[in-house]
């Protein structure tokens, strides 16, 4: 009996042994360049669930080629730098082919390529390259008119070409539930004018797996930040430093009407809106009005000249992290100027007013 469970041990170890252990699959990743970066560095990374990227191979530029191996994987986006160059592409279902356009990453010949998600991704590309450049067309004869039926016409074309693209992107999220599909959902995102339901609705009928990848996770992220500062919810309250080094909060901010003003001194956009942002806080701070301008600055010193040049005198923070500001991830900001307009209980009533549209808000909330 002992002689027969020594014989089976044995026997079990030498299968153990002899069962071949089957290799991972692995795809090449592979560039051909047009020009001569010769002994330059390559590197590739993933983009994690924060948006950054996280360096995972580093290859050497020689005979114009680099070259990583990526196991087979729940795809992911990932990014190759080559100098100041950034290649976008999808790894973990397939070889990647390219020989790199010197003018255009999504001109590239790809045809080698058998990574479906990259090459769909580069398809959906090129189509939105040649899509702006019909709209920058149009724009184009438009600034050129001078007739003015001619201007009222091409009015006309370019809101039908910016209505056809927008809802482009939104028939694509719903019929493509991949991560090409959230690669675009995060550049609806990124738009303040973006339907959050209809963009939150359209991942929610994503499958699992596509849902947990880092870019997936990161929509995620956005969604629900969004969705605590959307227009009938309260704002949520914050600590920000003072341009002198304290703290404030918005609950200490906050008056009969409120204005979190998402700005930075590099914004050319908010330093236009800003002169017309002062005139309304000139006319109804006394009523009531208080502006919180949180700014996306990095340099402290930039910050406070455009603070005096543009006469801001409102009360002012940040943390001078640029994109990573905490109080903007916590309101979702993708993209500035954005406002959030709150009445006397917090409640957000508007978000991303201008000019007029924004001075008849604040009078209507002043005399609720």
């Amino acid at each position: 009996m002992k002689k027969n469970l020594i014989l089976f041990i044995i026997a079990n170890v030498l299968l153990w042994n002899c069962t071949s252990v089957p290799k991972p699959v692995m795809y090449k990743v592979k560039g051909k360049l047009l020009s001569n970066y010769e002994g330059k560095e390559a590197v590739l990374s993933v983009i994690d669930k924060n948006m950054s990227r996280k360096a995972v191979d580093t290859v050497v530029v020689k005979d114009s080629i680099f070259e990583f191996t990526v196991a087979k994987q729940n795809p992911q986006v990932a990014i190759i730098q080559i100098d100041k160059n950034l290649i976008p592409v999808i790894i973990g279902d397939g070889d990647i082919v390219i020989e790199l356009n010197p003018f255009s990453v999504f001109l590239s010949n790809i045809s080698q390529t058998t990574s479906l998600l990259t090459k769909k991704f580069f398809d959906y590309e090129k189509h939105a390259m040649e899509d702006k450049q019909e709209g920058m067309s149009i724009l184009q004869k438009l600034r050129a008119s001078k007739n003015p039926q001619k201007q009222d016409s091409l009015k006309k074309d370019y809101d039908l070409w910016r209505k056809n693209a927008e809802q482009y992107q939104y028939d694509y999220i719903n019929h493509n539930k991949d991560v090409v599909g959230l690669i675009i959902m995060q550049t609806l995102l990124s738009s303040q004018d973006a339907d959050f339901k209809k963009i939150r609705d359209a991942f929610e009928s994503y499958p699992p797996e596509v849902r947990t990848t880092n870019f997936g996770k990161y929509i995620n992220t956005v969604l629900l930040t969004r969705g605590a500062t959307e227009i009938g919810g309260k704002a949520p309250n914050f600590v920000g430093t003072t341009p002198d080094g304290k703290k404030l909060s918005l609950n200490q901010a906050m008056g009969k009407v409120t204005i979190i003003d998402f700005w930075a001194s590099w914004c050319r956009p908010c330093r236009m809106e800003n002169p017309y942002v002062v005139e309304i806080y000139n006319k109804y701070h006394d009523q009531g009005l208080n502006i919180i301008g949180v700014s996306l600055d990095k340099n402290k010193k930039a910050w406070l000249q455009a603070i005096e040049n543009d006469g801001l005198k409102w009360q002012h923070v940040s943390e001078l992290k640029f994109w990573q500001d905490p109080i903007a991830k916590i309101y979702g900001v993708t993209a500035i100027p954005q406002t959030f307009i709150l009445d006397a209980k917090g409640i957000i009533r508007a978000k991303n007013l201008r000019r007029k549209q924004l001075e008849d808000k604040v009078k209507e909330l002043i005399n609720e």
